[in-house]
Order: structure tokens, then C-alpha cells, then sequence
């Protein structure tokens, strides 16, 4: 499967902004609590006209990153149908007019509201088409939770085998092998006790 830019970066946008309610390995990574926030996470992913931005932002944002949470955990469970109908629910209520703009030095692109629309529903409607591309694509599946134990960050997997397992490789990958490995390490000191052999001991000569 491959994905144009603007898929990508919609892709990247939906992981964050439904991230943001979630459980992650560092806590939930910036709440969008307030106005700035929001017009913050809005630069982040190159929004335009963030002077938009208006108080009412904060709590639509948060309503519909719920639903757009619940469309990633439909694709995630393989429910098709419900994360259709979730999608094609939230591109009518945000709006969504797909349209090629260029600006700010970037090539031609796709937007998907207008500028004038609340900031909040121009952030989903973003979001909301990208995922409904991946769903088109055969390849809703690849939108999944981390697989560690502490962490619910979602993710999308681009890799060429489909394995990838958890959001960071870095840090949530290697504290569960690290916690897999001082787990085997434990099992087998209590087997050895248990068959009354010497545990290794290791000399300084």
C-alpha cells in the first residue's frame, strides 16, 4: 500500500489528536485543555487560519476526538461497518469539501473544509478523510494500539510487513522485552532453587 503525502499527514494528525485522550507510556500527551492548545496541536500539523481558533473549540475537539477514537478502535477490531458509518457521520457533520490549495510554499495539496469552518471541525474532517482513504484501501488494519501493557498510544503501521507492534520501538518496545527478559531471568533462579542447584556466582580474578 502506498500512501500519498496528504494521507500520511492526515494519518499522523489523527494519531495525535486521539492520543491526546488516551493512556500513554509518558501520560496523556497534551490534553488540548485550553484554546492554546488547541491553536498549538493546529501549527503542529500545519493547520491554516488558526486565528479561527475561538473558546467552543476546546470541548467540540474533545467530543469528536472521542468518535474519532471509536472509528480507530472499530478499524482495530476489524468492525468495517461501524467504522464507516462513523467516518462518513463525522466528514457530514465537519463539513468535509475536499479541494486542492497550495500555500505558505507548499505544493498543490488537499484540504478538506474551508478556512472559515471552526478550527476544531477542520482538524477532524482532516483526520476523518484520512482514515476513511485507509478504510477504501483495504487497509484499516493497519491503525492499531501499542501493544505494550502501560501504553494505548494508537498508531498507524506503514511497515512493508505489516509487524509492527507497539508506537515506539525505542521505549515501549524495549521496556517490554527488557521486562520479558528480567522475568525469564527470575523463573529460572527459581528453578534452580527449586532443584537445589548453586546459582552462578562470578569471581573478580
Amino acid at each position: 500500500m502506498r500512501l500519498g503525502q496528504d494521507q500520511i499527514e492526515a494519518l499522523a494528525e489523527c494519531a495525535d489528536l486521539i492520543n491526546t485522550g488516551r493512556p500513554t507510556t509518558g501520560g496523556h500527551p497534551g490534553s488540548l485543555a485550553t484554546t492554546a492548545d488547541v491553536i498549538e496541536f493546529g501549527r503542529r500539523h500545519r493547520v491554516e487560519n488558526l486565528a479561527a481558533a475561538r473558546a467552543g473549540d476546546v470541548a467540540r475537539l474533545a467530543d469528536l476526538r472521542g468518535r474519532l477514537d471509536a472509528v480507530a478502535r472499530a478499524c482495530e477490531r476489524g468492525d468495517e461497518a461501524d467504522a464507516i458509518t462513523g467516518v462518513n457521520a463525522l466528514l457530514a457533520e465537519t463539513g468535509a469539501v475536499p479541494q486542492i490549495v497550495a500555500h505558505d510554499g507548499r505544493g498543490p495539496h488537499i484540504h478538506v473544509s474551508r478556512p472559515a469552518a471552526p478550527l476544531a471541525d477542520r482538524i477532524v474532517a482532516h483526520c476523518a478523510m484520512g482514515l476513511a482513504e485507509l478504510v477504501v484501501a483495504g487497509a484499516s488494519h493497519r491503525l492499531r494500539s501499542c501493544a505494550s501493557p502501560d501504553c494505548e498510544a494508537v498508531f498507524v503501521d506503514l511497515s512493508r510487513n505489516q509487524a509492527r507492534r507497539y508506537c515506539d520501538s525505542r521505549t515501549c518496545g524495549n521496556r517490554v522485552h527488557v521486562a520479558a527478559y528480567r522475568a525469564r531471568q527470575a523463573s529460572r533462579g527459581v528453578q534452580q532453587e527449586e532443584l537445589g542447584a548453586p546459582a552462578a556466582t562470578f569471581s573478580s580474578s
